[in-house]
């Protein structure tokens, strides 16, 4: 299913922020051209491994997630992978703060302690709270794509709105964590509240 960039997506576009995934072809971006163009054959999870690419460029994390420059910034998807190698292709080469990025894949929340940024897939839905409970650390930005995600305590949580992938952000859980969100995100998201621990 092709899907279209949300509207919001041009400032990042035009701005310089958005990196359409390396195989997705793209238009160059004009103001003739809407952005819903850009990603008109990309997949739902092409576009969304783009977005946490991109969450990695307008998050700052804090100094004590980012440890010795040897170790790598991790990306790990707990539960069922909807991306297969299409996140791993997004981010390769890429660092953070000088940190390479690293995508691992766990079905045990033990084994994402350690991560950055933890996209919880909707095959954990029924755990989601207990898993987010776990999560609840500084320098863990927690995405997902389930209903209520975000609602819940999850950091970052995408939607679908008429084939379109938004996102919404819950502050206080980012806050939480010591993750300071740019305001040019916070801008494009939907805000939402929730648990905070």
């Amino acid at each position: 299913m092709a899907l279209l960039i949300a509207p919001f997506l041009a400032v990042l576009v035009l701005g310089g922020g958005f990196q359409a995934p390396t195989d997705t072809p793209s238009v160059a971006a004009t103001p003739a051209t809407p952005a819903a163009t850009l990603a008109a054959s990309a997949t739902e999870y092409e576009v969304k491994a783009a977005f946490l690419y991109n969450f990695t460029r307008f998050v700052e994390w804090p100094p004590e997630a980012l440890r010795d420059g040897d170790e790598p910034f991790v990306i790990a998807i707990l539960g069922r992978d909807p991306f297969g190698s299409v996140l791993d292709e997004t981010v390769a080469g890429k660092t953070v703060a000088g940190h390479r990025i690293e995508v691992r894949r766990a079905t045990r929340v033990d084994d994402v302690r350690d991560a950055q940024m933890v996209f919880v897939s909707a095959s954990e839905r029924a755990t989601a709270a207990a898993i987010l409970k776990v999560l609840v650390r500084p320098g863990v930005l927690t995405v997902g794509d389930t209903e209520g995600f975000a609602d819940r305590g999850g950091a970052i949580n995408f939607t679908l709105q008429a084939r379109k992938v938004r996102f919404e952000i819950n502050p206080g859980s980012a806050e939480q964590a010591g993750l300071k969100m740019s305001s040019q995100l916070l801008k494009l998201a939907t805000l939402v509240g929730g648990p905070k621990s």
